[in-house]
């Protein structure tokens, strides 16, 4: 048996393979194709498709998949499509939302669930040439603890956990606290860069710099607990802002760390 918990209050209901839109719209999704050749999905008989019909991108979303052994062992294993530089730039209120293959689930657009991951892209909603033939794409990553092939599964839940709109609106039951990561990288990007960019300018050197943002890179693995979800933004700006000190002067440095200290004109704000 398998239980779906989706979000259709906000706009995020999963069609499920009881229901007899689920096969064309697999099929639909399957057509189209994808950015590194086709994936096989197999076994999609507890799979959902998600339908975006909140009238915005998603700039992210998480699931969960729970399984249940006769024992009453529980397996989960939580998933996200959180791992773009472009998502973080949309996150910050610094870039708008591309229209793109996949960086975004776009509104209208359609993606298949499955125990492996995420699978699908815009061109249910865009055509070829409004991509110009490619564009970013992300599907979803994760894990958990994995059964033995002894184990009898006796039920299984896919959960959708978060999904972050690009009005700014956080919607879910959040129960890994991805949330509150994201919040607290972004204040912590924030505030890095502004303390680097103070020190840049009053002389301070490429060597300071670089440890100051050394932490930020080992960020995610050092704060990771089991079953719990972390934002990877801290990591990805710690990384660029290494390539920053690598490939420019000082004075460039400076000013793009500037641009990463300015306050957010996107506001996040949790709806459960």
């Amino acid at each position: 048996m398998t239980v779906y918990r989706d979000l259709a209050q906000f706009g995020l209901p999963l069609v499920t393979p009881a229901q007899p839109a689920f096969a064309s719209l697999v099929q639909d999704i399957e057509s189209r194709p994808e950015p590194f050749g086709s994936w096989p999905v197999r076994n999609i008989g507890n799979a959902a498709v998600l339908l975006n019909e909140t009238g915005n991108a998603i700039i992210g979303i998480s699931f969960a998949w729970t399984h249940t052994s006769a024992t009453g062992h529980l397996d989960r294993s939580h998933f996200s499509n959180l791992g773009s530089s472009m998502q973080l730039d949309v996150l910050t209120g610094r870039s708008a939302v591309t229209q793109d293959l996949g960086t975004f689930i776009l509104p209208g657009s359609k993606r298949l669930i499955t125990e492996r991951g995420m699978f699908g892209n815009n061109l249910d909603v865009l055509g070829r040439e409004q991509t110009g033939g490619g564009g970013g794409y992300i599907g979803a990553g994760g894990g958990g603890l994995r059964r033995g092939p002894e184990e009898e599964i006796v039920a299984i839940e896919l959960a959708l956990d978060l999904a972050i709109l690009e009005d700014g609106r956080c919607v879910g039951p959040d129960e890994v606290g991805l949330f509150d990561s994201l919040v607290a990288d972004l204040e912590l990007i924030r505030n890095t860069a502004q303390e680097a960019e103070t020190e840049l300018r009053n002389g301070a050197s490429a060597g300071r710099v670089f440890e100051m943002l050394r932490p930020l890179a080992q960020h995610t693995h050092s704060r990771q607990i089991q079953h719990r979800s972390r934002s990877p933004f801290a990591r990805f700006f710690a990384d660029m802002g290494i390539r920053q000190l690598v490939n420019h002067d000082s004075s460039a440095v400076a000013t793009w760390l500037e641009t990463q200290a300015q306050p957010s004109r996107l506001r996040l704000h949790k709806i459960s």
